[in-house]
């Protein structure tokens, strides 16, 4: 069934479509300084010739302190592999001087994009400091929002290896397995739901693509059968529902995910929906399908790239969305699925206590006292 190969090779692209030749471990260290300075460090290990060529630029200029050598894999591998490690390093002022080397690209080429916020507010007593990092989101077409089509859980539900998921009959919902639960075995009926549960979570996922997909398209076609004298823009809108239940009727999501060459296989279709000329619509529009077909090239998730982040920040942490914290450093271990469909923001806040200026305060209040209890003693 249609359905059924949607689901399957929604599965099958999350796990095998685009794995990197070499996997790289990032880790990004962020040490907020107390004077709101960032100093930035950089760790890749993998092979030497994927690291400058990977899923997120590294700093290659001398403003940076860079190393480079090769170490064992792992404590107590006995295989003696080694792997390459490149190390850089280097204090920003601010945020806004580090987002500046951010993102060396522009966006929509096929990187991964990333914002950092590092804010320092005084407050006499205390001085609490604010870090947030944006993994922006790396499905290229965003007219409309994954959260009008799946909520959170459907969402990592259908990004997950299918070796994570399970049905739990108690709730008869599929579930995340914990490190700590083994997988329950499932009897042929149970089976049957719970790969019923995946197909609908499936569909909701379909749907979010095509639509994204098909509407950004609508605009580029509606350009170029204005500028060809086809059709006015005006008469084409009342078409865009007609045309998107047509188009649904030629793809599903292994056509989507694989089978495309470039915009071709939609423009081929969209001709024949309006009666139309292939080559006269594409020339009639060629900016707008280039554009069109490089966002079409970027579909798929980066996959394969590890991405530790850390973030040590002054004082005590008073709030945070990591789920590991070691004193005054929080952690996330995330990969390319965690910012897919939507901006995924690692946030801490801190509170520093000013302890001079807590001290000097003290000591004015105790002369205050010992003044105005002089005073007293003199008019009696």
């Amino acid at each position: 069934m249609k359905n059924s190969k949607i689901i399957k090779h929604i599965g099958s692209f999350v796990l095998l479509v685009i794995l990197a030749s070499g996997c790289l471990e990032y880790t990004f260290t962020t040490r907020v300084l107390p004077d709101g300075s960032i100093e930035r460090t950089i760790v890749v290990k993998g092979d030497s010739t994927e690291i400058f060529k990977g899923s997120i630029p590294v700093p290659v200029d001398s403003t940076w302190k860079i190393s480079g050598a090769y170490e064992e894999k792992s404590e107590g591998d006995s295989t003696g592999q080694k792997q390459y490690v490149y190390k850089a390093s280097k204090v920003f002022r601010n945020s806004a001087e580090l987002n500046k080397e951010l993102n060396p690209v522009s966006e929509g080429e096929g990187q991964i994009m990333r914002e950092v916020k590092v804010e320092k507010k005084f407050r006499w007593f205390n001085t609490f400091y604010t870090y947030a990092e944006t993994y922006k989101q790396t499905f290229p077409f965003r007219r409309k929002p994954v959260d009008e089509f799946l909520d959170d859980k459907e969402l990592e539900i259908i990004l997950a290896d299918d070796k994570e998921l399970y049905y739990s009959l108690e709730s008869d919902a599929l579930m995340i397995i914990n490190d700590t639960l083994v997988r329950p075995a499932l009897s042929v009926k149970d089976s049957a739901r719970m790969n019923e549960l995946k197909e609908a979570i499936g569909k909701k996922f379909y749907r979010w693509v095509s639509t994204n997909v098909y509407e950004e398209y609508f605009d580029v076609l509606k350009a170029a059968l204005d500028k060809s004298g086809i059709m006015k823009p005006e008469k084409t809108e009342k078409t865009r529902e007609n045309l998107f239940a047509y188009f649904d009727t030629c793809f599903d999501g292994e056509t989507i995910f694989e089978g495309f060459n470039g915009d071709s296989t939609l423009l081929f279709m969209a001709s024949i929906f309006y009666h139309a000329d292939t080559s006269v619509l594409h020339q009639a529009n060629l900016t707008g399908f280039d554009a069109f077909d490089k966002k079409l090239e970027n579909i798929l998730p980066i996959f394969g790239d590890s991405y530790m982040n850390l973030a040590i920040v002054p004082g005590i942490i008073i709030s945070t969305n990591s789920t590991e914290i070691n004193g005054n450093t929080a952690s996330w271990d995330i990969n390319s699925n965690s910012f897919y469909a939507k901006d995924y923001t690692l946030l801490i806040e801190s509170k520093k206590i000013n302890k001079g200026l807590s001290i000097v305060s003290g000591a004015l209040v105790v002369f205050l006292l010992i003044g105005l209890a002089a005073g007293m003693m003199r008019r009696k």
